[in-house]
C-alpha cells in the first residue's frame, strides 16, 4: 500500500493538473481563433417575391461560397429590352444622360467600398459571369448594359463572401434609399446615382426584367448573394439595389 503522503502520489496530481491547464489554455485559445476569424453575416434587406418585380426569370447567384468558386449566372435572357421594370424611381427630374464610356472604378461611402470596376459577359449559355481569380473581390460591370449614366439599367454585381472572407458587396444589404454611389469613368467622368430601392430575392424569382428591363433615364443596378445557405454552402436569395442618375 502506498503511504498517503508519498510524494510519488502528490507529484502525480501535480501533473495532472498542470495538464488539465494547458488543455483548457490551448482551447482557449482555440476558440478565440476561431471566433476571431469568424465571418459575420452580411446586413439582409427584405425579402421580397420576384413577382412584385419581375417575371420571376430565373437564379442570380454571384458566387458559390462553400469553395471560393463561381458559379455561372444567368443573363438577361428572357427579359424584352422594351419591357418597362415594375419597381420603379420616384418622379424626379433626372440630369441629361451620358455617353457611352466605360466604369473604372466604385464608391460607395455609406459601405465603405471604393474599388476598381472590370467589364465581364456571359458565358457559352448565356449565364452572367462572376468574378473570379485575382479579380474576384473587384466589382463587375454586365457588359451587355447600358454604361454607367447612359440611359438604361447599367448591372454591376460582386462578391459578398470570398474565400470565407467579406468581399467587395458584403455590406451591400445595408443600402438605403438616399445613399450615393459614384462611378468613374474611363473618360474622365464621373456618374452619380442615389438608391431608390433595395430587396432580397429568393434566387428562383430573380427580378430579370426589374434588373435589365428599359428605363426612362439612366440607372445603375448593384447585385449579391443574400440570405441562408444551402446543403452546399450556397446562398438562396440575391440583394439587389436600385439607383438611379442624380448627377453626372
Amino acid at each position: 500500500m502506498t503511504p498517503q503522503g508519498d510524494p510519488r502520489r502528490n507529484g502525480g496530481r501535480r501533473t495532472t493538473v498542470a495538464v488539465l491547464a494547458v488543455l483548457a489554455l490551448a482551447g482557449a485559445a482555440l476558440l478565440a481563433f476561431a471566433l476571431s476569424s469568424q465571418v459575420g453575416a452580411p446586413p439582409q434587406p427584405v425579402l421580397r417575391s420576384g413577382a412584385s418585380a419581375s417575371d420571376g426569370g430565373g437564379a442570380h447567384s454571384a458566387e458559390s461560397d462553400a469553395g471560393g468558386e463561381p458559379s455561372t449566372v444567368p443573363g438577361p435572357g428572357a427579359a424584352e429590352p422594351s419591357a418597362p421594370p415594375t419597381s420603379e424611381a420616384p418622379e424626379a427630374p433626372a440630369p441629361a444622360a451620358l455617353p457611352s464610356s466605360e466604369p473604372t472604378s466604385l464608391r460607395i461611402d455609406a459601405i465603405g467600398v471604393d474599388e476598381q470596376v472590370f467589364p465581364i459577359g456571359l458565358g457559352q449559355d448565356g449565364e452572367l459571369l462572376a468574378p473570379r481569380g485575382e479579380q474576384a473581390d473587384l466589382a463587375a460591370w454586365f457588359e451587355g448594359s447600358p454604361t454607367p449614366g447612359e440611359v438604361g439599367p447599367s448591372v454591376i454585381e460582386g462578391h459578398v463572401t470570398w474565400g470565407g472572407d467579406p468581399s467587395v458587396f458584403f455590406e451591400l444589404g445595408a443600402l438605403a434609399p438616399g445613399d450615393m454611389v459614384q462611378v468613374d469613368r474611363e473618360d474622365g467622368s464621373m456618374a452619380t446615382f442615389e438608391v431608390y430601392d433595395s430587396a432580397r430575392y429568393p434566387k428562383d424569382e430573380f427580378p430579370t426584367v426589374a434588373v435589365y428591363g428599359r428605363t426612362d433615364g439612366p440607372e445603375l443596378r448593384l447585385i449579391t448573394c443574400a440570405g441562408d445557405l444551402d446543403e452546399d454552402g450556397h446562398h438562396l436569395d440575391n440583394t439587389v439595389v436600385f439607383a438611379r442618375l442624380v448627377e453626372s
